[in-house]
């Protein structure tokens, strides 16, 4: 069972009375489509899914591509008619994040994604704001008990227990606070997330997804609210 340490805030679902919000961010859960093609993609990201060899991780890409797309027309309506092949997701590695650009032109947007097992979590925001997500399959055959205690500090292997959820809360939080504060997840590992999170002007988000086989932690600013949004049928326009 969960350390109730661990435990924050759930997921909102989506509301009429921030439909309209300038500063909301969107967050997009789901299995990775396997029935997408390439049509949405933009021609860099082309060259980047090219790379991709394993069935699963181009899915993965496919399926965030293509929600990061949706998910943008939302957050900027005057591009909504737009094609999803003009709009481009990038890697960029001196910002440490994904730049979002239409026909060749960088919005300020904050996008951050994660991937485990077929499964995916997109999130995104207008501006320069604090964003963290992190999606993990609760994987009971993995040596948590060993990980935790060569990796975490005493303290926290200590809260870890015998108890696998919480091995993978404690993951999931140092992952999404990792990507928030653009820093690598090795540094973070050998300090306590509990301290971390209480040092941070932001609010988090955690809770069980899909029958309680994943785990996902979202963190933000503590004025943005978060909507967790259904999208549409991934399909090719």
């Amino acid at each position: 069972m969960l350390n109730p340490a661990y435990r924050f805030s759930p997921l909102l679902t989506d509301t009429e009375q921030y439909a309209k919000h300038s500063d909301v961010v969107l967050l997009y859960c789901a299995k990775a489509h396997g029935e997408l093609n390439d049509a949405h993609l933009h021609r860099t990201e082309r060259a980047v899914l090219a790379k991709r060899k394993k069935v699963q991780a181009q899915q993965e890409y496919r399926t965030t591509r293509w929600a990061i797309k949706q998910l943008a027309r939302q957050l900027y309506p005057q591009y909504r008619d737009y094609p999803l092949a003009a709009w481009c997701s990038e890697f960029d590695a001196d910002q440490v994040q994904l730049i979002l650009s239409i026909d060749g032109h960088p919005l300020d947007a904050r996008v951050v994604i994660s991937h485990a097992h077929g499964h995916i979590a997109v999130a995104m925001t207008r501006g320069t704001a604090l964003l963290g997500v992190d999606i993990e399959k609760i994987d009971n055959a993995r040596a948590f008990e060993k990980l935790a205690a060569h990796y975490y500090p005493a303290a926290e292997a200590r809260d870890i227990g015998s108890d696998v959820e919480t091995f993978f809360r404690v993951w999931t939080l140092k992952e999404a606070y990792a990507k928030a504060t653009k820093q690598p997840i090795a540094t973070l590992l050998g300090q306590p997330i509990l301290e971390l999170i209480a040092a941070l002007d932001g609010q988090v988000y955690c809770q069980e997804l899909f029958a309680g086989h994943f785990d996902i932690s979202l963190i933000t600013d503590t004025q943005r609210p978060v909507l967790t949004v259904n999208l549409p049928a991934a399909v090719d326009e």
